[in-house]
């Protein structure tokens, strides 16, 4: 089951279920983390907490706050307008890019990062082989390639993981052919968040 931590006033709170989370006091500004997510976002850009936020009322403003005179309004709205494009790099926060953790086993790929990681093991294959060759060396061909199929099995391991399945799933023959065609599962799941970000 997941754990959700978050953050209001930099005092951290956790871990919570989902369910406990819906019970606390989280708001816009809220900062959220869980397993999966690269650092701490703020509710508003994580799309499983968005559905804590629509359970949330509205904040209530103090009369002797509401009135404001056209210029403070104007500002207010030209300094959120300016928050709101330096957030658009924070929403994607839960959308990862690709080729990060290459070497890890852990998380998820979508298929077009599986399918270059395809291309980019068999150029490197195809490099190492040649190079070997040329130094008529079967042992160095062994120490080369390691670290390319470390590549390979990681970014299969969390392609499978896309589609919600363990990673030994890969070692099923043609499996991997598979994988290039197959959707992953959308929203998050147990091995991380969607990267396409829906």
């Amino acid at each position: 089951m997941k754990k959700y931590f978050y953050s209001n006033d930099n005092q951290k709170s956790g871990p919570y279920s989902f369910e406990e989370l819906k019970n606390e006091n989280i708001k816009k500004e809220t900062l959220i983390w869980f397993e999966g997510l690269d650092d701490w976002t703020k509710a508003e850009y994580v799309l499983e907490i968005k559905e804590i936020l629509e359970l949330s009322p509205p904040q209530i403003i103090p009369s002797e706050q509401n009135i404001n005179t056209e210029n403070e309004s104007s500002n207010f709205k030209i300094e959120d307008e300016e928050t709101d494009r330096q957030n658009i790099h924070t929403s994607y926060s839960s959308k990862p890019s690709m080729f990060r953790e290459t070497f890890l086993f852990k998380g998820r790929i979508r298929r077009m990062e599986y399918g270059l990681s395809l291309i980019i093991y068999f150029v490197y294959y195809i490099i190492v082989t040649l190079i070997v060759v040329a130094i008529n060396s079967a042992q160095l061909l062994i120490l080369f390639l390691l670290p390319g199929l470390i590549f390979l099995w990681a970014q299969g391991a969390k392609r499978c993981h896309d589609i919600g399945n363990s990673g030994w799933f890969q070692l099923i023959p043609l499996y991997g052919l598979w994988m290039l065609f197959q959707d992953g599962i959308k929203g998050n799941n147990e091995y991380g968040i969607n990267p396409k970000g829906r």
